[in-house]
């Protein structure tokens, strides 16, 4: 049956092969310059931004590429590893993207971690109101794709 999906797939010309965001994730990755043991901590922060990014419709009309590069930049400003707007050029020299439409990627999607903190934290305050405030400040990004409470 499978191999007469493929056939029939195949006279329609239709390619289910997608590029998605988290294939340029390791390119982006060997090109920056970046401590070998931060490298993985990066990778999983970038990882849960894409899946961020692909729960928000404003997303759509963003490339893989862009969406990608914005996560990991976000991913190694998030983790103070940065050392300004050096990064954001070089990000987007590396796959050669405007700098300022990179730049508003990336802050689209910190945006978007922040609701979903500011979302959490509430339906924590709503479930456990014991909780102080102090304790649900210290919130942090989520390094697990499982973590993510939508």
């Amino acid at each position: 049956l499978q191999e007469w999906e493929l056939v029939v797939l195949g006279k329609l010309k239709w390619n289910l092969a997608a590029v998605t965001p988290h294939d340029f994730i390791e390119h982006i990755l060997r090109k920056v310059p970046l401590p070998k043991d931060k490298l993985l901590l990066i990778r999983k922060h970038a990882q849960t931004f894409i899946a961020l990014c692909a729960t928000d419709f404003n997303f759509a009309m963003y490339p893989p590429s862009m969406i990608a590069t914005g996560s990991v930049g976000a991913a190694i400003c998030g983790l103070q590893l940065d050392d300004g707007d050096s990064l954001t050029d070089l990000l987007a020299k590396i796959t050669n993207t405007d700098v300022d439409c990179l730049k508003a990627c990336q802050e689209q999607i910190e945006a978007v971690l922040v609701n979903s903190l500011r979302q959490v934290r509430q339906q924590q305050q709503q479930s456990n109101p014991s909780k102080s405030v102090d304790e649900l400040d210290q919130a942090s990004t989520p390094t697990d794709v499982r973590d993510i409470n939508l």
